[in-house]
């Protein structure tokens, strides 16, 4: 069984994988916490934070944080598959062993934490998913590049590029899309601010954002999954709406 919950943060929203969390959504979805085999994190997961040694089993982090992170991470009885949002610590992604899983290839974190690519098509349990990601931080004033923000936390536009022609071979329908930021169809869901043209096109100065609305005119799909805006709107919606935003709150996919 898959289960997909929306930021971590590191160790600021940890509790979101804690058993009591994924024990009650589960229950409220009529299922169990214990057939979960899957878990997708919508972006932010934000480990490995700081640089640390990496080899072919993944990370090695002497950050007090980030060792007691993939400490409790590694006794889950199930895989993470993370989505890359944009408070990551991309220079050290870019290092992380690539290893064959779910039709196509992952990033390592460590023996069941993996990165899921920007661009790529995946099949997880017979659901076919198509792994966007990035944003762009509104905060960077307050940040420090290589430190606490990453330029890479937007897909490149060989990256975009890369996308669209996988699109192109593998064809424009698919089960689920998952992203950090949405489209601006989803944004305006939960912002809205969206309704005025002149806040909505302030949204889409994200380039993130705008790469999804292109993706959002030519994919066909069931749901598309998102994080980034702190808002579990789509847990409470998760019945009528085409666009689930996820923050604390999981959604089982049977």
């Amino acid at each position: 069984m898959i289960y997909i919950t929306g930021d971590l943060h590191n160790t600021i929203d940890m509790k979101s994988l804690s058993i009591k969390k994924l024990r009650n959504y589960c229950y409220w979805q009529q299922s169990s916490h214990e057939k979960i085999t899957n878990l997708i994190i919508l972006g932010d997961f934000g480990l490995p934070w700081c640089d640390c040694a990496v080899d072919e089993e993944g990370i090695h982090p002497t950050d007090k944080q980030d060792k007691y992170l993939l400490n409790w991470l590694n006794q889950k009885p199930f895989t993470i598959l993370a989505v890359m949002g944009n408070h990551e610590n991309y220079n050290m992604i870019e290092k992380l062993p690539e290893v064959e899983m779910f039709g196509n290839r992952t990033l390592k974190v460590s023996k069941n934490i993996f990165f899921l690519k920007r661009g790529h098509f995946y099949n997880i349990e017979g659901k076919s998913f198509l792994v966007l990601g990035g944003a762009e931080s509104q905060d960077k004033e307050f940040r420090k590049l290589n430190v606490s923000y990453w330029e890479q936390e937007l897909m490149s536009d060989e990256e975009e590029i890369s996308c669209l022609k996988r699109i192109e071979e593998h064809g424009t329908q698919v089960d689920y899309i998952l992203s950090h930021t949405g489209p601006i169809e989803g944004i305006s869901l939960v912002e809205s601010s969206c309704d005025d043209p002149k806040y909505r096109e302030l949204y889409r100065k994200d380039k993130a954002v705008r790469f999804n609305d292109k993706i959002n005119e030519i994919m066909t799909y069931k749901k598309w999954f998102f994080g980034h805006w702190h808002t579990s709107w789509g847990y409470d919606n998760r019945k009528t709406s085409k666009f689930i935003p996820l923050y604390y709150a999981g959604i089982v996919l049977e």
